[in-house]
Order: structure tokens, then sequence, then C-alpha cells
């Protein structure tokens, strides 16, 4: 018996199913994907934030570095902002060097700090410098940093004001940075430090010391110090000549050979560069002409011999405990100063007292060839001379064999201890804790 299969029937069940099951894979696949690319931009929205802020902290620190050896001042104030699109010249030396920080604004890639792959372009930052004082005393606000700051009726002399106007060696910096469209903002307090030196205290030092005026009254009170020379014996007339018997130094003086230079050759160029800082420093050739520009918490004289009579205006307030010394005051008697005579020599022939350190480096570090130092005496190497009722209360001090000479008709020299609290430098420039923040996106 034979039989026969029938064919089973083709109705396409299985094609469909197979198209459903990709449509489906399909629709998963590109849910995946579009997921992952989300979550990439993501990514990379949020790293160049960080990168933007990066360059934000960089370019703030990078501020802070520059101001420690141009710290504005009303003297020197700072002649605009900075930012990624200029290059540090010779008058903006207060800027931070943009070579150093992102690639793109770099002119030398090689030494770029950041370098990775967001900084290669569209890489952009600015900074500002603004006082607190005034409406930004207590706190910083981005829409006053351009405003006249005024306190108590006092304003300060520039807007927007880039300088240390209440010379309390604090100043807002802010900074913001773009980096691939992504902006951040910050600011941050910044104090400049002061460093306190240390020095040999004495009421005068010296190489040699001669009193030239023959009055039968005190002329030299080291009272509560010392009175001291380099050179020996004291009985010799070109080491230490004055008339023991009428009273005119106290107290005796005495011989140290071996007595340091009053600052190291370190020293002096730290208060060189604060000098410099305060914009109180004389190049070659540039005495200072006044008793104003005498004045200052440090005055730097670079190769100079001149003699001073009248030089007004004075300072104020100019209390003298002892009637003999003259109430024409070079510096107020609330901020002693420190004038660092460097090479060359001082004549006062004049009714004046500085208040503070007059120090006569009398080229002690060897830095001033046309200049040598003064050596062999009194009076052949006199570095200072006083005359015409004017003197000093503080300190006289001469480095090396430098002779002072003492010729006034009244007192010409008393010793205040306290003026040596005021003997700083400038150290580095650091953020004042709590004061960091990020200010909104643009600011």
């Amino acid at each position: 018996m034979s039989s026969s299969r029938t064919p089973n029937r083709e109705d396409g069940w299985v094609l469909v199913s197979a198209i459903v099951l990709m449509a489906i894979m399909l629709t998963v696949g590109l849910a995946s994907f579009a997921f992952v690319d989300t979550g990439q931009k993501r990514s990379a929205e949020s790293r160049e934030r960080e990168s933007s802020l990066s360059l934000a902290e960089a370019s703030l620190y990078a501020q802070g570095f520059a101001l420690t050896r141009n710290w504005p001042n009303p003297k020197v104030p700072l002649g605009s902002d900075c930012s990624s699109a200029t290059a540090v010249t010779a008058t903006t030396l207060y800027c931070p060097d943009r070579d150093t920080l992102a690639k793109a604004s770099s002119g030398n890639a090689s030494v770029a700090q950041l370098s990775s792959l967001d900084f290669d372009a569209n890489s952009t930052w600015t900074t500002q410098v603004r006082d607190n004082y005034g409406a930004l005393k207590a706190s910083y606000d981005p829409t006053l940093a351009n405003a006249t700051l005024t306190e108590n009726g006092v304003s300060c002399p520039s807007t927007p004001c880039r300088m240390d106007f209440n010379e309390d060696r604090q100043l807002w910096v802010s900074a913001k940075a773009i980096v691939r469209g992504k902006p951040r903002s910050i600011v941050a307090r910044l104090k400049l430090e002061q460093l306190r030196e240390s020095v040999p205290q004495a009421g005068v030092v010296a190489g040699a010391l001669d009193v030239t005026n023959n009055g039968n009254k005190l002329m030299v009170d080291g009272s509560g110090s010392s009175i001291i020379v380099r050179c020996s014996p004291l009985t010799s007339s070109s080491c230490m000549d004055y008339d023991a018997g009428k009273g005119q130094l106290t107290p005796a003086p005495a011989s140290t050979p071996s007595q340091p230079n009053f600052m190291t050759p370190a020293q002096l160029e730290r208060f060189k560069a604060r000098a410099k800082t305060d914009g109180t420093y004389f190049a070659a050739g540039q005495c200072p002409a006044n008793a104003a520009q005498l004045t200052g918490a440090v005055v730097w004289v670079e190769q100079c011999s001149t003699s001073y009579a009248n030089i007004g205006p004075y300072s104020s307030p100019c209390v003298m405990p002892d009637n003999d010394l003259s109430t024409n005051c070079i510096n107020p008697t609330t901020k002693p100063g420190l004038l660092i005579w460097h090479c060359g020599t001082i004549r006062f022939t004049a009714s004046s007292t500085f208040y503070g350190i007059m120090y006569l480096v009398n080229n002690s570090d060897g830095t001033c060839a046309s200049f040598p130092a003064k050596t062999g005496g009194c009076p052949t190497a006199a570095v200072y001379e006083s005359g015409g009722g004017s003197g000093v209360a503080g300190a006289l001090v001469a480095d090396g064999g430098g002779c002072v000479l003492i010729g006034s008709n009244s007192l010409n020299m008393k010793y205040d201890s306290n003026v040596f609290n005021s003997v700083t430098s400038y150290g580095t420039v650091g953020l004042v804790q709590n004061t960091w923040r990020e200010l909104k996106a643009g600011s």
C-alpha cells in the first residue's frame, strides 16, 4: 500500500518573527548607542568644566606669584588687568606669564604647564586685582569691582582700584577661564607676607666716630644700647675723637673690630626688592630731592653722594621726647623708616630729625664698582655727617670702616629700640584662609 505526504504550508511566520526580532535588537542597540554617546558628551563637558576650573586656579596663583615682586601701592599702582591675549612686557611684570599656563595661548608650548587636549585650543583666561577697600572690604562683589571704592569719605585715587590703597597688604584677585566654551570664575583674597629680619641692635655702629663739635653737652645718647666702633685703639683720633670730659657720648664707646655688618648681602637684596616694590628705590644718579622722598618704610638710594639743607616738606606727627632733637621729622614718629644708603655719602646741614634707622652700607656687599668702600678712619672715611641741628632718632649704622662725623651743636642721635620692630622685608604672597570661592559663571 502506498502513501504520500502533503507538503507543509509556507505562511511566512518565520520571516516575520526574524524581522520583528531584528527590529527589537536594532532598537535596543540604538538606544544603547544613544545612552553611551550622551554619557560621553556629559563626561567631556564635565572634563572641560574641570579643565576650565584648573586654568582659573592656575591663573589666580600665577597672579599671586607675579604680585610677590610687584605689589601695587599708591606710588606704583597696576596699569591694567591681565589676560592670555597679551604677553608680559617690561611694563606689565605684575601679570602672569601666559607662556607657562595654557598651551593654546602660550608662545612656547614646551613650557606650558596645562598642555592636555582640552588646552590645545579655545582656552583663555583673565585676572583682576582689586583692593579690599570700601564696598569690597568684607567680601568681593564682581558688580562693584570696577566702581570707585570709598571708605569714610576717602576714595581710592584710581578707578578701578588696582592698588593696596589701605596698605593692609591684602588684595582681592579674581580669575576667569574659558576652556572650549565652558567658563569658570573664582576669587580669593591674597596677602603679602612680611618677614622680620634679624639685625644687630645698637644705637651707633661705625668704623670710626668723630665728634667735631666742642660743646659741653650730650651729642650722642645711646642709653639702653651701645656705641660700637670697629677701629682700634680708641685713643687714636682717627678712630674715636671726642671729649670724654664734656659728657658728649653715653654710654662709653667700645671697640669691637669683629662687629658684623648690619645686613648680609642676601638681606640687602631683599630690602632692595622691597624698595622697588614700594616705589622708594632710587637708581644710581637719582638722589632723593627732599624729605618726602627720604620718607618710607624702606628707602634705598643707589650710588649717591649729596648734602641736604632745608628739605621739607616734613612728616607729621613729629613728637620728640627730647627738646634737643628737631621737630622737622623725616618719617612720622608713628612709622619709623629704614634709609639704606647703599654706596656714597650723605650730609645733613639743617634742622631735621630722621626717625628710624639710618644705614650707610658703604659698599659692604662689594657691588658698587664706582664707589669703593671707605676705610682709614675719620675724617677720611666719612660716609655720614650731621650739622646745623640735624640728627637721628632711632639708630645710626655704617658698615665696614665707614666714619660717622657728629658736628651739630645739639643732640645728634638718640637711641629708640622701637625702630627695629619695622625691619621687615617682603616674603611670598599667600591665600587668606576661607576667602576662596567660585563666582557665578561669566562674572
